[in-house]
C-alpha cells in the first residue's frame, strides 16, 4: 500500500472512530450502590446488617431505649418482608434495609398525618410506651433521634472505603486520556451518596463537576465553570455526606466550609442527603434541580446503562421506564439481577463473558428478558415502595432491556478499554439496530 493510501486508510479510520465517540453524546449512566460496594461502602441491605449487630452488642452509640425501640421495630420489618415476598409465590424474595428502616421511622415520627388510632391498631402502644421512656430520660423525640444517629452513621462508617481498591477506574481515566481531542463529557447520575468517583479522580487532578464552585452550589448549569473541572458530569441525585446545608438554605461542601458559617449548620442536613426511600419529588435545592437535570437527559440520551441499581425505587423507575419508550434501551449491568429462583436452582449460574465473546449478552441458565421485564413490573406494583403504586409506570416491554451480567470493576475493566472499543462497538450495534428498524429498505 503506498504512502498516500496509507495516510488516507488512517484518517478513514480515524474519522469512523470519531463518530463512534459521538455516540457517547447519546449515552446516560446510572448508577446504584451496588457501583461502589466493591470499594467496602456497604449497601443497603449490609448497612441494615451492620445495625442489628450494633443493637445486639455493647456499642454504646445507643442507648438501652434506642436499642429496644429499633429491636421493635426489625423485627416489625422481618415479619412483614416474609410476608411481601410468600405474595409473590417466591419470585422476589424481599429483604429489610436501611432505607426502609429510616422510612418507617419517618413514618412513626410523623404520624399525624396518618389515620386515627382506632383504625391502625394497637401496635402503636408499643411504640408510645418507648416514646414516654425516653421523654423521662429528659431526651428530645425518641424517632427523630434514631434518624439523625443513623444518618451519621451514614456519614461516618458505613460509607467509608478502602482507597487501594479503586484503582477499578483506571480504564475509565485512560478511556479519557484516549480521547482528549473529542469535546464529550460523560454524564452520569447517581443515588450514591459516597465519595469514591471523587476521590480517584481528585488524585489524578480530573475533579468532577457536581454543581458546586469554590465550595458552594451554584446549579448544574454554569457551563461556562466546566472548564476548570474534569470531563464528568456528576450528579448526585440523592446528595452526598460532604455536602451541608445552613440556615439560610445555602448549600456547601463540607471541605470548603466558610468559617463564619459554622455554627449556622442545620445538625439534621449534616450530611445533606436525601436517606430513606418514600417519595423523592421535593422542591428544594439541589434536589429539585438534580432531579429535573436527570428528567431532561433521560428524555435526550438513547442508550442508558444502569449500573448496581436494584430497581427497588418506583420514582425513579418511572422516569428510567417512560425514557426507554421507543427504541431507547436499558442496558443493566448487575452481577445478579431478577427472580429469586434464577439464582436459587443449582444448575442456574451468572455466566461470565467468553474473552471471546464479550460482545453478545448472556443471560443467568433459565432466564431471559421476558423473566426480568415481569420482574421490575411487579415491584412496580408493590404498595410498600409507594403511597400511590396505582399511579406507578409499568409499560417496560423485553425488547428495551439487555442485561450485563457483570461486576462494576469487570464492566469497567472490560468496556472501557482500548480507548473503550468494547463500549463504542456495543453502542453502535444498537445504532445499526435502529437505523435497520427505521429504514427497512
Amino acid at each position: 500500500m503506498e504512502i498516500s493510501q496509507k495516510t488516507e486508510f488512517r484518517k478513514r479510520h480515524l474519522g469512523l472512530f470519531n463518530m463512534k465517540v459521538e455516540l457517547i453524546k447519546k449515552t446516560l449512566f446510572f448508577l446504584g450502590a451496588g457501583f461502589s460496594s466493591e470499594t467496602g461502602c456497604l449497601t443497603s441491605g449490609g448497612m441494615f446488617a451492620d445495625l442489628k449487630k450494633k443493637i445486639l452488642s455493647d456499642d454504646d452509640g445507643f442507648t438501652a431505649t434506642e436499642k429496644e425501640a429499633l429491636q421493635f421495630l426489625i423485627s416489625c420489618m422481618a415479619y412483614h418482608a416474609e410476608w411481601r415476598s410468600i405474595k409473590t409465590g417466591g419470585e422476589i424474595e424481599f429483604n429489610p434495609n436501611i432505607e426502609e428502616l429510616v422510612l418507617l421511622i419517618r413514618r412513626i415520627k410523623n404520624r399525624e398525618v396518618f389515620l386515627p388510632y382506632p383504625i391502625t391498631g394497637n401496635w402503636a402502644d408499643k411504640l408510645v410506651e418507648l416514646e414516654t421512656d425516653y421523654k423521662k430520660q429528659d431526651r428530645k423525640n425518641l424517632f427523630e433521634e434514631l434518624e439523625m444517629k443513623l444518618k451519621s452513621l451514614l456519614k461516618k462508617q458505613w460509607l467509608n472505603y478502602d482507597r487501594n481498591k479503586i484503582g477499578y477506574f483506571d480504564p475509565l481515566r485512560e478511556f479519557f486520556q484516549g480521547h482528549s481531542s473529542q469535546d464529550f463529557r460523560l454524564d452520569v447520575c447517581t443515588l450514591n451518596n459516597d465519595l469514591v468517583i471523587e476521590e480517584y479522580f481528585h488524585n489524578h487532578n480530573e475533579i468532577p463537576w457536581r454543581g458546586f464552585y469554590n465550595g458552594k452550589w451554584i446549579g448544574i448549569d454554569e457551563e461556562d465553570k466546566l472548564d476548570e473541572f474534569g470531563r464528568i458530569n456528576l450528579y448526585k441525585l440523592h446528595g452526598s455526606i460532604d455536602w451541608v446545608r445552613v440556615e439560610s438554605g445555602e448549600i456547601y461542601e463540607e471541605t470548603k466550609f466558610p468559617e463564619e458559617e459554622k455554627e449556622h449548620i442545620e445538625p439534621f442536613h449534616n450530611p445533606y442527603v436525601i436517606f430513606g426511600q418514600g417519595s423523592k419529588t421535593i422542591s428544594v435545592e439541589p434536589f429539585f434541580s438534580l432531579m429535573k437535570k436527570f428528567n431532561e437527559l433521560l428524555r435526550s440520551k438513547k442508550y442508558i446503562f444502569v449500573i448496581g441499581y436494584s430497581f427497588f425505587d418506583p420514582y425513579i423507575n418511572n422516569l428510567l421506564f417512560y425514557a426507554s419508550k421507543g427504541f431507547n434501551k436499558l442496558i443493566i449491568v448487575n452481577p445478579m439481577f431478577g427472580p429469586k429462583r434464577i439464582y436459587n436452582s443449582e444448575n442456574s449460574k451468572t455466566i461470565d463473558f467468553d474473552e471471546s465473546d464479550f460482545f453478545r449478552i448472556k443471560y443467568p441458565n433459565g432466564t431471559n428478558p421476558k423473566d426480568l421485564e415481569v420482574y421490575i413490573k411487579n415491584i412496580q406494583k408493590d404498595s410498600f415502595f409507594s403511597e400511590l403504586p396505582e399511579y406507578n409506570y409499568t409499560d417496560i416491554i423485553a425488547q428495551n432491556i439487555d442485561f450485563i451480567p457483570l461486576e462494576t470493576s469487570t464492566f469497567i475493566e472490560k468496556y472501557f478499554a482500548k480507548k473503550g472499543e468494547l463500549l463504542l462497538n456495543f453502542i453502535e450495534k444498537y445504532e445499526k439496530e435502529m437505523k435497520d428498524y427505521e429504514e427497512p429498505f
